[in-house]
């Protein structure tokens, strides 16, 4: 009767460890890409963020969330409006909470740039109860 679960418990903690450096990979990825961000090296970035992405149960959401933000960075940086905008869909559908504040604000100078202005105004109306107050330079430099 030991040996059955002896075996089992050696088959979970391999599990749970293969899981672990699978999951400090993509955050490795992860944060590889924010660095490639940082430098400017925006398609490498967009590269790494993708691969991360695609590794997402082994992303907690928080983390999954920034993948999309991010590489919705570095493509506004190449000029790429429409996927960084699907990319902030995504990071705010998949967290929320009033942390997305800066991601609504950022929509909504997307959707603006992009001739939505009602949808402009309707992200920028959410990030300011959520908190993010600069967002009223924002809604009459972009909006009005």
């Amino acid at each position: 009767m030991k040996e059955p679960i002896r075996f089992l418990s050696i088959a979970a903690l391999n599990y749970m460890l293969a899981s672990n450096v699978a999951y400090a990979g993509n955050n490795y990825v992860l944060k590889s890409g924010e660095k490639k961000l940082k430098s400017g090296h925006n398609m490498e970035a967009i590269a790494d963020f993708t691969k991360a992405i695609k590794h997402r149960p082994k992303l907690a959401p928080a983390h999954l969330a920034e993948a999309y933000l991010y590489r919705g960075f570095a493509e506004l940086a190449i000029g790429a409006a429409a996927s960084a905008k699907s990319d902030f869909n995504k990071a705010i559908e998949i967290d929320p909470e009033p942390s997305d504040a800066q991601t609504l604000k950022i929509r909504g100078l997307v959707k603006s740039a992009l001739g939505d202005r009602i949808g402009a105004q309707s992200d920028f109306t959410m990030a300011t109860s959520f908190g993010n107050k600069s967002v009223d330079k924002e809604v009459h430099n972009n909006t009005g």
